[in-house]
């Protein structure tokens, strides 16, 4: 099964540090994305479940 979370916001509410809080991900990948400490273009995550399942 595969589950898809999106989270939606204004700038600076907290989605990335969200995603990266619950996944340990670092979704903004862009350096101009890193520099500005804003997210410029959609990023992704995945989530390990507790039976090694990934979603």
């Amino acid at each position: 099964m595969t589950v898809v979370f999106g989270t939606a916001g204004h700038i600076d509410h907290g989605k990335t540090a969200l995603l990266r809080a619950l996944t340990g991900i670092e979704a903004d990948r862009l350096p101009e994305e890193r520099a500005r400490g804003m997210t410029i273009d959609v990023g992704y995550a995945w989530l390990a479940l507790p039976d090694d399942r990934q979603g």
